[in-house]
């Protein structure tokens, strides 16, 4: 009896990992029946924990939850209220994905707290100032968002706010996709439209190219660049002038560019051409930026002009010299020279290239001479009746200086062409 007692003890030392004198007590508890006293063993061993934390319950109350809660009852995160306590050590700011549940706090996550930089303190102290903020509650997959009423949405610093966010989001975008994207696909022969062989009573016929896509237009358009300054009293397109916050229009253009579109008046683009804008904050007033070198810019001066001065200046308007002098605005303006033409006879047109720049057409009969286009060049101006002159032609350059010579003798005026007044 006392063998068949030790291997009993022995079983429940191997079944349970108790000591021989614990088996001992469960066995004699349970009148040496074995699987009674593991039983016993095991539903003691589940009720020791249970019990121990209702006798540690008791001997400590947990206090009412007296604070702020979310709609859905659960206590508000303390992130979203100010901290009453005199600390004034701030927790560090997480960095990385975040779901709903996780940015109302909580301490266990600490990898990526040593990445926070300056600028992200001073947002984080600017938000603090600014009073109540967005509640989020939720689960991990699900979750509540209470919007702040006190933010207005039409603010320009929530405009700007919105617009820096976006570009941080658009910069880690266009980082990953440049690490991403594939290289250039080689193109494969024979691409192209093709005909085919027609025949009797079979037309040929064009089969467009199926491997090409049809590029859209703002495909074809480039696309420019334009840096958007953020001052504290307004903003600028590169280094044009300031465009104040509180002026509505220029409310409405930073409404458009939050929305990603780009104001034609503003950027200087086309209808549908992609514009990359790029963001430089100022932390001082607005003041005018140094102006961008653009080459081929402004106006230019033409060569090879053969009469001095600005061979820019402008023309006089195109008028009949047979016709009366049409009236000027200034009584200063002197009249057009009219010169004697028989209609009936063969005409040829000249014009005259003044030294002042200005050119005058006029039309002559075959049977004047040199003489009558150096007296419509006096008539012309009032520089020219006092100051000797000479006339030329242009191609082949050659002077003229005998007044009894035809038109009609002349190649270079007997079919028209342009007289040259130069100071002698």
């Amino acid at each position: 009896m006392a063998d068949s007692h030790d291997d009993m003890v022995m079983q429940f030392c191997e079944l349970t990992g108790a000591s021989a004198s614990r088996a001992t007590e469960y066995l004699e508890a349970s009148q040496w029946n074995l699987s009674a006293a593991v039983g016993s063993y095991f539903a003691d061993d589940e009720e020791a924990p249970a019990s121990a934390a209702g006798s540690s319950s008791q001997a400590v109350p947990e206090p009412e939850y007296t604070g702020p809660r979310t709609l859905d009852g659960r206590p508000a995160p303390q992130s979203a209220f100010p901290s009453s306590s005199s600390s004034s050590k701030k927790p560090a700011k997480k960095k990385g994905l975040a779901t709903l549940s996780s940015i109302g706090g909580g301490g266990n996550d600490h990898d990526h707290d040593h990445d926070d930089d300056d600028d992200d303190d001073e947002e984080d102290d600017m938000n603090d100032r600014r009073g109540p903020r967005d509640l989020f509650a939720g689960g991990e997959k699900s979750g509540l968002a209470v919007q702040d009423p006190s933010r207005n949405a039409a603010d320009p610093q929530n405009v700007i706010k919105d617009i820096l966010a976006k570009a941080k989001a658009n910069a880690k975008r266009a980082t990953s996709e440049e690490s991403s994207s594939p290289g250039p696909s080689r193109s494969t022969n024979f691409r192209g439209a093709g005909v085919t062989v027609g025949g009797e009573g079979t037309e040929s016929r064009t089969i467009a190219d199926s491997q090409v896509p049809r590029t859209p237009r703002s495909e074809e358009l480039p696309v420019v660049t334009r840096t958007l300054h953020l001052w504290r009293d307004g903003f600028s397109i590169e280094d044009g002038s300031l465009r104040r916050y509180d002026d509505p229009q220029h409310a409405m253009d930073l409404q458009m560019i939050r929305t990603g579109r780009a104001p034609l008046h503003l950027m200087d683009v086309e209808h549908g051409q992609r514009c990359d804008v790029r963001l430089q904050q100022h932390e001082e007033d607005w003041h005018q930026l140094p102006r961008i070198y653009r080459p081929f810019g402004g106006q230019g001066h033409r060569l090879g002009s053969p009469v001095p001065g600005d061979g820019n200046a402008a023309s006089v308007p195109m008028q009949n010299v047979t016709a009366p002098a049409a009236s000027s605005s200034t009584p200063a303006a002197a009249p057009a020279p009219i010169a004697d033409v028989d209609s009936s006879q063969p005409t040829v047109a000249i014009r005259f290239q003044m030294p002042d720049g200005s050119r005058l057409p006029a039309r002559f009969n075959l049977t004047h001479t040199i003489g009558d286009l150096y007296q419509f060049a006096r008539s012309a101006s009032a520089d020219t009746r006092t100051r000797p002159f000479m006339i030329q032609s242009t191609f082949p350059s050659k002077e003229y200086t005998d007044q009894s010579q035809k038109l009609e003798e002349i190649d270079a005026f007997k079919r028209g062409g342009i007289a040259v007044v130069k100071w002698a």
